[in-house]
């Protein structure tokens, strides 16, 4: 088995000569291609393809003999299959269905009317990221607590932290899998390698937010000072001062963030000069960002004071009690950071045959 593998150097000078229409940043942190050359060797499956993911592809019905790629086609369906697939110019497939672990595109013969110009596959890009987490639970509100003791009103009873935020989510691409025969233009000559302007967007999910953190629960109420107790000539207790109220609870802490998703692993499979044709697209397969940690949640309200007792006789009024405080720190702290998601993988292998894949 012969295998080559294409430099940064050499997919740099490729890169040089896209159109100004693209973001060159798009296509500058593409995989390494693994070229594997088994067009000599004896005809079976590449082990880069599962024996049932190949039967898969080979009972599937066309979804038409020649399936046309007009302008912006989206496609639902796991296999995407016909003897002949036909880009016109300027023309995308975008696969939307991402929630298989792997997707199919076979044809017989996969035709451009015209190389020169790009043509694309790409994964649908309005999903961009991946779920981001829920916020967390209110914390629990401290009791009030009215009355006194020994003429002092009581303290409210301090507010709970707030729940932790979800963290958010990671999203795979499936593997993606592109089998032809041969890439040809509108003559149905085959196409010389270099030639070929096909893009292949299949960035990885960024990551989703992590949740806030949840609210802190608000401080319970104090109750009021106990009145003083006069007698006839004086005040035999004085009157009790009002109770502080319960401490605002902390926020809680942000959910962590989503890792990135990686970028699709593509495979695909030709007869030998197919794949070498094949070899010049450009691709955007690197991983996806991660997503941003979720805030602490903010702190509850503190807990209204106890009034102070009101004059009784000769017992004089007393104050009131502190309101509750804030805490500080105001929450448990953010969320943890997440990891960008890795490039994906891309081989191309020729082969002697692709009867495993199409029927005669």
């Amino acid at each position: 088995m012969k295998l080559l593998t294409l430099t940064t150097t050499a997919f740099l000078a490729i890169l040089a000569t896209i159109n100004e229409s693209l973001s060159q940043n798009s296509f500058m942190s593409r995989s390494e291609i693994t070229l594997r050359d088994l067009s000599n060797g004896p005809i079976g499956l590449p082990p880069q393809i599962p024996k049932k993911i190949a039967d898969s592809i080979k009972s599937a019905p066309n979804i038409k003999d020649i399936l046309p790629i007009t302008g912006s086609e989206s496609f639902n369906q796991q296999i995407i299959k016909a003897e002949d697939i036909v880009f016109d110019k300027d023309s995308k497939l975008i696969i939307k269905n991402l929630s298989n672990e792997w997707i199919a595109i076979a044809a017989r013969r996969i035709k451009f009317r015209d190389p020169l110009t790009y043509s694309f596959i790409e994964r649908d890009m309005s999903m961009n990221s991946a779920p981001d987490g829920r916020a967390g639970a209110t914390g629990p509100r401290g009791a009030d607590r009215p009355g006194e003791t020994n003429r002092r009103g009581n303290n409210g009873d301090p507010g709970g932290p707030g729940g932790t935020g979800e963290p958010g989510a990671t999203r795979q691409l499936p593997t993606i899998y592109i089998i032809a025969e041969q890439l040809l233009d509108e003559n149905s000559k085959p196409i010389p390698p270099g030639i070929l302007n096909l893009a292949l967007i299949v960035r990885g999910f960024d990551g989703g937010m992590g949740g806030a953190g949840g609210r802190g629960g608000d401080g319970g109420n104090a109750g009021n000072g106990k009145e003083g107790a006069d007698s006839l000539f004086d005040c035999k207790e004085g009157p009790g001062p009002g109770g502080d109220g319960g401490a605002a609870g902390m926020g809680g802490m942000g959910g962590a963030a989503g890792n990135g998703g990686a970028g699709a692993t593509l495979v695909f499979v030709s007869l030998k000069q197919g794949a070498e044709t094949f070899s010049y697209s450009r691709v955007n397969n690197q991983g996806g960002r991660a997503g941003l940690p979720g805030r602490g949640g903010p702190p509850g309200l503190p807990g209204r004071q106890g009034d102070g007792a009101p004059r009784n006789g000769w017992c004089g009024p007393s104050g009131p009690g502190s309101p509750g405080s804030y805490p500080n720190p105001a929450n448990l702290g953010n969320g943890s950071i997440g990891q960008d998601g890795p490039k994906g993988e891309m081989f191309i292998v020729s082969v002697t045959s692709l009867d495993d894949f199409l029927k005669k």
